[in-house]
């Protein structure tokens, strides 16, 4: 069934003109653009506009030259009907097509030139063999014409289209995921548009939890969530398998957001950025990216115990709150090109000897890894990233990983992990 009447229609033009008249006046687009030939473009006017019961508030045509051809016929189409939108000031999605008369390459170029976006599709035929002369088998009779509505071949096709956007999804490619979502979601019957609508969103909020936007992504990933299990709760559809996985990055979310708890928001944090940083080795194979998010990691371990264990922010560190017998030494290192007094201020190493003079474990640790880690912090500071120009390969990045797991006292099933959607 149609559920609204469409605002254009595209309608195919061929000997037989009273199907386009049904179809017209039973569904009375305000627009609307006839496909003809050079032999049927005359009964636009002659047969077609005199039999309507109302009065369209426009109407175009195009022309095939060569109606035999389905490629000629295809091009054409595709060429003009954007002017012909744009002019009018329709969306395509707003647009039907009317296939039945024509020849039969006319029909298929109009339905493969629509298919992207239209999805309402028509076709005039009889109920039974009464409604045909020659005894059943010829054209419709003029009075016994009946619409059979059908649906975008997109709704079959969904399952391929849905594989795609899955695979996308899989391999971190969430805008293409996203596009694909959206461009279902025009082209499905209505019933099944929000459907498709929330699954762009959920695919939306990964993307930007990827990009650390994380409030917006709680956002758009709790609503798709609940549109999603309410139309999979009856279905045996493949997205159930996902959405318990969805359900625990909602809820890590919404823990993350909540920041009553310095000392476990910087810790979701921590968990958030290496658990990015994997996704950028073993998704998108690109180790520069991975060991740049690595290297804030650890500064971020490092600042963070500072600040929670002793109270000291390594941007702004008091002369008071170093050991004694070291202060004078981090005191001379940072005076201004005056010889004045400048605030303390740590970057990753000297956060980490701050630790080790603490008499702090993770200190400690530090410097007994001290050369495995210089080397690879040199290897970070030669990348394009950071200072130089030199590639870093998947070996810099694991070594760097497992430190990283060390320091931050990091299991891997603790960090947070995108689901594998299945649809």
């Amino acid at each position: 069934m149609v559920s609204e009447k469409p605002k254009a229609m595209i309608v195919n033009v061929g000997g037989a003109t009273s199907p386009a008249v049904h179809i017209l006046n039973g569904q009375q687009p305000p627009f609307i653009c006839f496909f003809v030939s050079g032999d049927s473009k005359h009964l636009i006017k002659e047969k077609i506009l005199p039999n309507l019961n109302y009065n369209p508030e426009h109407y175009d045509w195009i022309e095939t030259k060569v109606p035999q051809d389905l490629l000629e016929c295809y091009r054409v189409l595709v060429k003009k009907l954007p002017d012909i939108f744009e002019k009018w000031g329709v969306d395509p999605t707003e647009v039907a097509v009317e296939y039945t008369s024509g020849t039969k390459p006319m029909s298929v170029a109009v339905i493969l030139a629509t298919i992207d976006h239209s999805s309402q599709y028509f076709y005039v035929g009889s109920k039974d063999a009464e409604g045909r002369d020659k005894e059943g088998i010829g054209v419709v009779l003029d009075g016994k014409e009946y619409t059979w509505f059908q649906s975008n071949p997109w709704v079959e096709l969904a399952v391929r289209a849905k594989k795609d956007i899955a695979l996308l999804f899989n391999h971190g490619r969430f805008v293409d995921a996203k596009e694909r979502a959206e461009k279902l979601a025009q082209v499905v019957p209505p019933d099944m548009q929000v459907i498709y609508q929330a699954l762009a969103e959920l695919i939306d909020g990964y993307a930007l939890w990827d990009r650390f936007d994380y409030k917006s992504a709680q956002q758009k990933i709790y609503h798709s969530l609940n549109t999603l299990k309410s139309y999979s709760a009856d279905r045996n559809e493949p997205i159930r398998e996902s959405l318990n996985m969805i359900e625990k990055n909602a809820d890590f979310l919404r823990r993350l957001n909540d920041k009553s708890n310095p000392d476990e928001h910087a810790r979701l944090d921590l968990l958030d950025l290496v658990a990015n940083a994997e996704r950028r080795a073993r998704v998108a194979r690109k180790y520069d990216d991975a060991v740049a998010r690595l290297y804030s990691a650890l500064e971020g371990i490092a600042r963070n115990r500072l600040l929670s264990k002793y109270q000291i922010k390594n941007s702004n560190v008091q002369p008071q709150q170093i050991p004694e017998a070291v202060r004078q030494l981090y005191i001379q290192n940072c005076v201004d090109h005056d010889g004045n007094q400048a605030s303390i201020k740590l970057g990753l190493e000297e956060s980490y000897k701050l630790l080790a003079d603490l008499n702090d474990d993770l200190g400690k640790k530090y410097l007994s890894k001290k050369k495995e880690l210089s080397k690879l912090l040199y290897a970070r500071n030669q990348s394009r990233l950071a200072h130089g120009t030199e590639p870093i390969g998947e070996d810099t990045y694991q070594k760097m990983f497992e430190i990283i797991k060390e320091f931050g006292d990091i299991n891997e099933d603790d960090l947070p992990a995108f689901p594998v959607l299945n649809l």
